[in-house]
């Protein structure tokens, strides 16, 4: 009688178990159940209720508190970005070119972007296609847009120490939790539509995935299907460099354009200063080299 009622609290309590580091955190039924019920709501006649359901249910699905921890902290500017432009891998750089070269062209003809930006960006991104990342991307939108309740997330920021009462921080912890809300809904649209596994795809750890690392907005928006197989593969390369071309033209990138200007555009595939100028650099190396050539 005993261990029937222990078993029937945990049943009316459900807590969700989560694993973080070797030890567990648990988010209370009520803060779970009001963000899957908001959830459903919000893709109400894009995703069937069934399917969210399916997913928050899984035993997959994991929070990890850590990931808002990091991006509270994180720092783009503080990246080895010169590591790019290092001689070896300039020369990787000249030889996918050299390889892909008719794919690159008519990519470039298409789009009005050079395959030698393209080129630098697929080696800045995912150093051609081999760390598109290993967190699974639902799980990862998930733990940011629920770590934006503050009983979930509060024992964790104070052990990580860092203050929620830093005017700055606190700002940041609330547009990133709203923003991967949002990407967490597209998600799941993406998955539901296209018949994608939402636990499979892995990518970043804020979420970008595939060889071009689009977040799920920027899949809807910017993804092109270059090999005409009805749906948009970001680990395909021929739609991968396709995307990513169909995202700087339609940001406005222009070929004739100033190298200030490109740069003005490169920083909306990424915010950061000098991660547009290390793409301009490897390209500005590459057109050397065919010079050369």
């Amino acid at each position: 009688m005993k261990r029937l009622l222990i078993f029937l609290w945990l049943g009316l309590a459900f807590l969700l178990l989560i694993k973080i580091d070797g030890f567990a955190y648990y988010i209370p039924k009520d803060i779970f159940e009001e963000f899957k019920a908001q959830i459903k709501k919000d893709l109400k006649g894009k995703v069937p209720e069934e399917y969210v359901e399916k997913i928050f249910s899984s035993p997959k699905l994991e929070y990890y508190p850590n990931i808002m921890i990091r991006s509270l902290t994180w720092k783009e500017s503080k990246l080895p970005y010169h590591r790019f432009i290092e001689p070896y891998k300039i020369q990787m750089a000249k030889e996918f070119l050299e390889k892909h070269y008719e794919l690159l062209e008519e990519i470039e003809q298409k789009f009005g972007v050079e395959k030698e930006i393209l080129v630098g960006l697929f080696l800045v991104e995912t150093n051609f296609g081999k760390y598109t990342g290993k967190w699974p991307v639902l799980n990862v939108f998930y733990s940011m847009a629920i770590s934006g309740n503050k009983k979930v997330f509060f024992p964790y920021a104070k052990d990580a120490n860092i203050s929620l009462e830093d005017p700055a921080i606190k700002k940041r912890w609330k547009r990133r939790s709203k923003w991967a809300y949002k990407e967490l809904l597209y998600f799941i649209e993406i998955c539901y539509k296209y018949g994608f596994d939402p636990f499979e795809i892995k990518g970043s750890i804020f979420g970008a995935f595939g060889y071009p690392q689009f977040v799920p907005r920027s899949y809807l928006i910017y993804g092109y299907d270059w090999n005409k197989d009805g749906f948009v593969d970001l680990f395909n390369l021929e739609d991968a460099l396709a995307s990513m071309a169909n995202y700087l033209k339609k940001e406005g990138y222009k070929k004739s354009a100033n190298i200030e200007e490109k740069k003005r555009v490169i920083m909306k595939y990424n915010k950061s200063k000098i991660y547009a100028e290390t793409v301009l650099t490897i390209a500005e190396e590459l057109r050397r080299l065919q010079k050369k050539d």
